[in-house]
């Protein structure tokens, strides 16, 4: 062979060779544009199920917020169920307080000013409430509010610490005689004092006060 034909066999295996490598670097990246592509498509799938997510999310808690924020309706039955006690207990205020049935008492009936003694006229009323409890309402826990309006105490100020002391006075008299007069279950009945603190009116009336005093007998949940 001569040195010439040498010389092109050198350079026809380099060029083979060259070839061969760039074909196999050609591959290479082939594959490598070929993965991007698919991490790119995985990508945006995955930035598309977290708007996604987030959407719901954020639809989620404006539904909570809207939900928090509702006022409490009576239940579908509440207009017939709150005209039968009117009907039953026609010298009470009947309603519903913050989604629960509450009976009202004007203290006119139950008491005298400045006093926790229930009067004849209030322990009538009284009997008549325990009764549509005991019938309708067996086995709920029964609230009994006090309330006054927000007056400082003057003629028994020294019976009284303030308007709560009154309150709370008042609430354990008609307890006491719900329990031990109607027989209405010991278990069943709590005591809570509002002093002049959960006004029905915000005047300062004479109207708006008398409003604000009063009794609330609030039927809460079994217990």
């Amino acid at each position: 062979m001569t040195v010439r034909s040498f010389s092109w066999l050198v350079l026809s295996l380099g060029l083979l060779s060259l070839t061969s490598c760039s074909t196999k670097y050609q591959e290479l990246l082939n594959d490598r544009d070929a993965q991007i592509r698919e991490l790119n498509s995985r990508l945006a799938e995955t930035r598309a199920g977290l708007t996604d997510a987030e959407r719901q999310a954020q639809e989620a808690q404006a539904a909570l917020n809207k939900e928090r924020t509702k006022p409490v309706e009576a239940p579908a039955k509440g207009t017939s169920e709150l005209d039968s006690l009117r009907k039953d207990l026609p010298d009470t205020e009947i309603r519903y307080s913050r989604g629960r049935v509450s009976i009202g008492i004007d203290n006119a009936i139950t008491f005298d000013s400045g006093s926790k003694k229930i009067k004849p006229g209030g322990e009538k009323v009284l009997r008549k409430v325990a009764d549509v409890l005991k019938a309708r309402y067996s086995g709920h826990r029964i609230y009994v509010e006090g309330h006054t309006d927000s007056d400082p105490i003057s003629k028994t100020k020294d019976q009284f610490a303030d308007n709560v002391d009154l309150s709370v006075e008042r609430a354990m008299a008609v307890r006491g005689f719900m329990v031990k007069s109607c027989n209405v279950p010991e278990r069943a009945i709590a005591v809570v004092g509002f002093g002049e603190h959960d006004p029905r009116e915000g005047a300062k009336n004479d109207t708006a006060k008398a409003k604000n005093r009063r009794v609330e007998i609030v039927v809460g949940e079994s217990y």
